[in-house]
């Protein structure tokens, strides 16, 4: 069975939450709504907001540019490594970025990347995928491949151990972080060891207990978001039941461990708890954790909300425990 923490039925957001939307707001930043907002001025909102939620002093890690080669040309990849560890072998995390593959960057995503670092021991190698939809499906799943593939093939000149991977993303990242782990059983090489995922998007479904009682958005995302989001992913071309889309419907036996962070206030909350029951059939190591009062998006909030922190530790020592880091 799981190791699952089951959530209190108190649907009440975290103070800490609440503290930090107001500070934002009192500084003109705001979460990205690209329904809004034309798509360059959403994204460019999200870097604003996300600064603020990073903040000015980034965490010591010391970090590497690299430029590999990707399914359609250069793909840019950027390495975190605890600071002080010089060119030792260390294991590796590679990371998507959640953004409903339209918006955010490795930048958004900087003081969680530089936590996962700092605190598991491994290299973290945050994959510059292509967003949506000047890009799209499945053009971000060979990406990944491709990250994939070049860490077990050069990253050794890195000071990465390709024998100690585990792969991760938050959101629309841990859709791809989920998919490249299935794709990484099918080949049988590179291994795959572990999986972090934070609230993925595994399903193109909107008809769930939790979009219906949080998809107005009352706590961020909205069930209207995450349709555009998908539309922006799939176009018209793909279908939504494609399992490398949709990986909540592939094959999933097989797999490595895997954890599972899910928010209780969050529309694709669900996501998770399905892909929890999923693995359960499949006889897949995994461990759930369901975060009461925390919004969709909580791993980037850890500066400001107390919770938020914790969890990303805790991620990031499921991380070291499964790679000995």
């Amino acid at each position: 069975m799981p190791d699952t923490i089951l959530r209190p039925a108190v649907e009440r957001l975290d103070p800490e939450v609440i503290a930090m939307n107001e500070a934002a707001a009192r500084l003109g930043a705001a979460p990205a709504d690209p329904l809004s907002l034309p798509l360059a001025e959403a994204r460019a909102a999200a870097e604003r907001y996300h600064a603020f939620l990073n903040g000015p002093t980034p965490l010591p890690t010391d970090v590497t540019e690299v430029t590999v080669a990707g399914p359609a040309g250069p793909l840019p990849l950027r390495l975190y490594r605890p600071a002080g560890r010089g060119m030792e072998r260390l294991p590796v995390l590679v990371y998507f970025h959640g953004g409903g593959f339209v918006v955010n960057s490795v930048d958004t995503h900087d003081r969680l990347l530089r936590m996962l670092a700092r605190h598991s021991g491994a290299v973290v190698c945050a994959v510059r995928y292509s967003l949506a939809p000047e890009r799209r499906f499945p053009h971000q799943h060979e990406e990944a491949l491709a990250a994939l593939r070049w860490v077990a093939a050069a990253g050794a000149a890195h000071g990465i151990d390709a024998g100690r991977i585990a792969v991760g993303g938050d959101s629309a990242g841990a859709n791809l972080a989920l998919g490249l782990a299935i794709a990484a059983r099918a080949l049988g090489e590179p291994r795959v060891s572990f999986g972090l995922l934070f609230y993925g998007m595994f399903a193109h479904d909107f008809d769930t207990v939790s979009h219906r009682r949080f998809g107005d958005g009352r706590y961020g995302l909205t069930t209207a978001r995450m349709r555009w989001y998908w539309q922006q992913y799939l176009g018209s071309a793909a279908t939504p039941n494609d399992p490398r889309a949709a990986p909540l419907l592939a094959d999933l036996h097989g797999l490595p461990p895997l954890l599972l962070l899910a928010a209780d206030l969050d529309c694709l909350r669900d996501d998770t708890l399905r892909l929890a029951e999923r693995l359960a059939e499949a006889g897949v190591s995994h461990r759930l954790a369901v975060h009461d009062g925390l919004p969709h998006s909580f791993a980037t909030m850890t500066r400001l909300v107390d919770q938020a922190h914790r969890a990303v530790l805790q991620a990031a020592d499921a991380v070291r425990r499964h790679l000995d880091a």
